[in-house]
């Protein structure tokens, strides 16, 4: 499947006819003829000339490059930062992965090719598709998330900064993972609110750290919101491996960024 010009607004595919045969929905590129059992499929047997693994697409890999695109619409990713949040610390994985990315033509890199710097209409595209087709054993949760709309500018505006914080948070009490600011035993804080998986999902706090004043929590909580893109993963650490996990996590993406920041200012000097 050859790459097409693709519209940013609507997902990947959509050009594709749904058609059932034995009860099942199959999808059919009318061009060349071809059949996939599901969009994701398509995308990544047909347009990336991937093989299966295990004999099945591998939603992992599909899930990584949905981060690494999503990161890359909502800032400029850093090489320490996201290989320690993304990539098992491995900037050579990272590496790969960006300059894959660049070679499929869905995202651009950077002048000195280290990482992804934007992402074309083609990879849009591509985000809008692996949203809509997030397999229930990878969402694990009703869809209820920031949307593509809100990663590219929700906390990001001219405003002040309270004004911005105050609408990622009116917007984020709606979702199933957030961070949000609270006082918790007369302390300002931050707290993770995760809806549970129960019969009646009600939100539970999975995660909160108190901060000494109410200026040192907003400071955080800015940083937090910068990387939204990010709080579905890490409401999943905490609930898997408990709040002291998703804490040392935070701890070793926060000092990977500092680090980013300051060889960037000595490449500046």
């Amino acid at each position: 499947m050859t790459p097409r010009v693709c519209d940013p607004e609507l997902p990947w595919g959509n050009w594709l006819r749904g058609e059932h045969v034995d009860g099942e929905t199959v999808f059919v590129d009318e061009e060349t003829g071809e059949r996939w059992p599901s969009m994701r499929a398509a995308f990544w047997n047909g347009r990336l000339r991937m093989p299966d693994h295990f004999g099945r697409t591998p939603h992992e890999l599909l899930e990584t490059m949905h981060a690494v695109l999503v990161a890359t619409i909502r800032r400029k990713p850093t090489i320490g930062e996201q290989a320690g949040d993304i990539f098992q610390s491995s900037k050579l994985y990272l590496l790969l992965f960006h300059l894959w990315l660049a070679q499929e033509g869905l995202v651009e890199l950077t002048e000195d090719g280290r990482g992804a710097k934007a992402v074309t209409a083609e990879g849009m595209a591509v985000i809008h598709m692996l949203l809509a087709t997030r397999p229930y054993d990878v969402r694990r949760q009703r869809p209820s998330a920031a949307t593509i709309a809100q990663l590219c500018e929700l906390g990001l505006g001219p405003e002040g900064r309270e004004d911005r914080l105050a609408r990622v948070e009116k917007a984020a009490a709606r979702w199933d993972v957030a961070f949000l600011r609270r006082r918790e035993g007369g302390q300002p804080s931050i707290i993770l609110s995760k809806r549970g998986d129960g019969v009646v999902p009600i939100f539970e706090t999975v995660w909160t750290l108190g901060l000494g004043t109410t200026e040192r929590r907003d400071r955080f909580y800015e940083w937090i919101c910068h990387r939204m893109d990010r709080w579905p993963a890490w409401g999943e650490l905490a609930t898997r491996y408990g709040s002291d996990r998703l804490t040392h996590h935070m701890l070793e993406v926060a000092a990977a960024a500092l680090i980013d920041t300051s060889d960037a200012m000595q490449a500046i000097a």
